[in-house]
């Protein structure tokens, strides 16, 4: 999964080479592509390893976006997160330790463009469903577990050029976890930032 991650990054810097070499055009329509990373911040923190507390933390997240635009005001966007999502287990003799459960989230969105009309500014609103899949459970690390749930998500762009523009992002992937106490509505955030590329 963590090769996942690098190359979508990998494709975002290859991208931008590709796009420097292309004159400049506005960004009405078109395919984007932006490599990004932030903070994944589960909202549902407390879980069980066995009979052992475990409390998940927020962690570091990367990953990356592709969008088709069909206008000024519709798109499609399909998103990949991978994130250690860290937890810190306690032993039931007091002693503490660190480990990942390994996150991954994908998930396809309809996005819509609220300010169609600025080159400048971009503000859209998008959701769709999602997929969760943990390689080492908080219950369990010698088990994966798979979600489908939904994302709702807000996006900002400034544009720095015809075809880049700094792109930050703040999404809500919402699911039934099991976090070894049950199955139950859960939250999970990833806010994100990074270049955004009009191919």
């Amino acid at each position: 999964m963590r090769s996942i991650g690098r190359g979508l990054v990998g494709m975002g810097v290859l991208a931008m080479a590709l796009v420097a070499a292309r004159p400049a055009a506005a960004q009405v329509k078109g395919i984007e592509l932006n490599g990004f990373g932030g903070l994944y911040a589960p909202t549902d923190k407390e879980g069980l390893e066995g009979t052992r507390e475990a409390l998940r933390r927020g962690s570091t997240a990367f990953g990356g976006r592709l969008t088709w635009w069909t206008g000024k005001a519709l798109g499609i966007e399909a998103v990949g997160v991978f994130s250690p999502a860290r937890l810190k287990v306690t032993a039931n003799s007091g002693s503490q330790f660190v480990r990942s459960t390994e996150v991954m989230l994908g998930a396809g969105k309809l996005m819509f463009n609220l300010t169609p009309g600025s080159k400048v500014l971009g503000i859209a609103i998008g959701g769709g469903p999602a997929l969760i899949h943990t390689k080492e459970t908080v219950f369990d690390p010698a088990r994966s577990q798979s979600d489908i749930g939904g994302v709702a998500g807000l996006s900002l762009r400034l544009g720095i050029g015809e075809n880049v523009a700094l792109r930050g992002d703040f999404e809500d992937f919402f699911y039934g976890g099991d976090f070894g106490r049950g199955s139950k509505f859960t939250q999970d955030l990833v806010v994100s930032a990074g270049l955004s590329i009009k191919l």
